[in-house]
C-alpha cells in the first residue's frame, strides 16, 4: 500500500481529532467539565496520530522532547476516560487535587524517556528494523495493561449505576447509558488493535505493519465519530445519580415488623391504584404516596420480593397485559396495544421482561390463550 496515501489518511484523521477536541473544550453547552475531559482525550489521540504521521515521513523535530512527551499518552487515556465516565454517571462528582495522582505513571515515564532518550526510537522505521531494549517492551506492556485496568474500573462504575437506576425507575431505556457502554467497548477494542499493530511492528514485517496501521486508522475514525455523536446526544433531562447512592441501605434501621408493614401498604397501593400503569412511575412516586422513605421502600422491595424496582414493577405490568389479553372481548386487540395500556413504552424491553417473567414470548402466550 502506498505510504503517501496512509500518511494522507493519518493527517486527515489527525485534523479531525484536533478539530473535535478543540470544539469540545470550547463548547459551552452541556456539562463543561465532561466536554473538556472528552476533548482532551481527542487532542491527545490527535497528538499521537500527528507524531506517527511525521515519523512515517521521516520528520524529526529539532526539539526531541516534542516527540517524546507523547510516548506515554497511553498512561493518560485510561484515567481521563475514567474521570469523564464518573462525571457522566455521578451528578455530584467533582474533580479534586487527589485526581492528580492519576498522572504519576505518565510523569514518571516522561521523565525516564527525557533522561534516557535511547529507550525509544524516534522514527517508525527504527521500530521495525532494530532490536529494542527489553525495557521498551516492558513499558509498552504496562501502558496497555494500564488502559485496560481503567476501562475495567469504568465498566464497574457503570454496572453499579445500572443496578441503582433499576431500583429507582420503571423505565430505563433512555437513562441506561448504553452509549457509554459502547464507548468503553469500542475504546477497549481500539486499544487492543493498537496492541496488535505494535506487536506486528516489533515482528519486523513492514507490509503487514502498514495494513494493520490502515485498519487502526479506519477504526480510530469510526470510534471518534460514533463516540462524539453518542456523547453529544445523551439526554440532558437525567443528571445521573449521587455517589452515596452506591452504598446500599447505609444507616437503615428497619425492623422485620416495619418491613412487613411497608410490604402490606405497598401491595394495597398496587392493587387499588395501579400506579404501574404510569410509564414514568418511579420509586420516589410510590414512596411519596406511602409516606415511606425511598431507601426503606427500596429495601422492602429488594429483600421481600428479591427484585429490583424495575423488575418488580414490570412483573405487575406483565400480569396486567396477561389479564387484558385473556379478558378482552375485542379480537382485534393487539399485544402492542395491551403493552402500552399496561405502562410499557418500549417493545424490546417488554419482550425481554415478558420472556424473563413467563418463559414465553408475548406471541406464544397469545396463541396459548386462544
Amino acid at each position: 500500500m502506498d505510504p503517501s496515501l496512509i500518511s494522507l489518511l493519518s493527517f486527515l484523521i489527525t485534523f479531525q481529532l484536533l478539530f473535535i477536541g478543540i470544539f469540545l473544550i470550547t463548547h459551552n453547552k452541556g456539562n463543561r467539565r465532561n466536554n473538556i475531559l472528552l476533548g482532551t482525550i481527542f487532542i491527545l489521540i490527535a497528538w499521537n496520530m500527528g507524531d506517527l504521521t511525521l515519523q512515517m515521513n521521516g520528520v524529526v523535530f529539532k526539539w526531541e522532547f516534542l516527540q517524546l512527551i507523547d510516548n506515554g499518552f497511553f498512561f493518560l487515556y485510561g484515567p481521563i476516560f475514567y474521570l469523564y465516565a464518573q462525571g457522566v454517571i455521578f451528578r455530584d462528582f467533582k474533580l479534586s487535587s487527589g485526581n492528580l495522582l492519576h498522572l504519576i505513571p505518565y510523569l514518571l515515564l516522561t521523565i525516564l524517556l527525557l533522561s534516557f532518550k535511547n529507550l525509544t526510537p524516534v522514527r517508525s522505521d527504527e521500530i521495525i528494523m532494530n532490536d529494542l531494549p527489553w525495557i521498551f517492551y516492558l513499558i509498552s506492556a504496562l501502558m496497555y495493561a494500564h488502559v485496560f485496568v481503567y476501562l475495567g474500573l469504568t465498566y464497574k462504575s457503570l454496572l453499579k449505576y445500572r443496578k441503582i437506576i433499576k431500583n429507582k425507575y420503571s423505565q430505563i431505556d433512555q437513562i441506561n447509558l448504553d452509549w457509554l457502554s459502547f464507548s468503553i467497548n469500542t475504546f477497549g477494542l481500539l486499544t487492543f488493535l493498537s496492541l496488535i499493530q505494535n506487536f506486528i511492528a516489533l515482528a519486523e514485517n513492514r507490509s503487514v505493519f502498514m495494513v494493520t496501521l490502515v485498519l487502526l486508522l479506519i477504526f480510530v475514525f469510526y470510534f471518534v465519530n460514533k463516540v462524539i455523536l453518542k456523547a453529544l446526544r445523551q439526554p440532558e433531562i437525567f443528571a445521573g445519580i449521587t455517589q452515596n447512592e452506591t452504598t446500599k441501605y447505609l444507616g437503615s434501621n428497619l425492623t422485620p415488623s416495619q418491613i412487613e408493614e411497608y410490604k402490606k401498604q405497598l401491595l394495597v397501593l398496587l392493587r387499588t391504584e395501579k400506579p404501574f400503569l404510569n410509564p414514568q412511575v418511579s420509586l420516589t412516586d410510590l414512596s411519596e404516596k406511602l409516606s415511606v422513605p425511598t431507601k426503606h421502600l427500596s429495601q422492602v422491595i429488594n429483600q421481600t420480593f428479591n427484585k429490583s424496582f424495575f423488575d418488580f414493577i414490570n412483573t405487575y405490568r406483565i400480569q396486567e397485559v396477561q389479564q387484558t389479553l385473556k379478558e378482552s372481548m375485542d379480537d382485534k386487540l393487539t399485544v402492542l396495544e395491551a403493552m402500552y395500556q399496561a405502562g410499557f413504552n418500549s417493545k424490546s424491553s417488554f419482550n425481554t421482561a415478558f420472556k424473563k417473567e413467563t418463559g414465553q414470548t408475548p406471541t406464544e402466550f397469545r396463541k396459548m390463550i386462544k
